[in-house]
């Protein structure tokens, strides 16, 4: 929808972007570990909540990386490689956020 009042981020300053950064990922596939859902839903959605930024967004719990990391394994990326494959890969290893082939796929 185009709202030539609202600007990209809906504030009507027409400044930046807010096209978020959460979502919802399916795979599919013979040989993906169905029947599962991954990730931590909120459990507090109010201005003052933990995961909250302002004006209804929030940071979510899994990043976009975490379903990729073990798609990559899957294919067969060499772990000296992964990091090239997924740049912002090492922002979420300490916080073990990242999913492996184990996790996605059968055996």
């Amino acid at each position: 929808t185009l709202d030539p009042n609202s600007g990209p981020r809906g504030d009507g300053t027409g400044a930046g972007s807010d096209h978020g950064w959460g979502g919802n990922n399916f795979m599919l596939g013979g040989s993906v570990k169905g029947g599962q859902i991954l990730g931590t839903y909120p459990d507090e959605f109010t201005e003052n909540g933990p995961r909250a930024l302002s004006r209804g967004r929030m940071l979510p719990t899994t990043p976009w990386d975490a379903m990729w990391n073990g798609v990559a394994e899957w294919f067969g990326v060499p772990a000296s490689e992964m990091d090239k494959v997924m740049p912002h890969r090492q922002n979420f290893m300490p916080e073990n956020l990242l999913f492996g082939k184990d996790d996605l796929f059968k055996p």
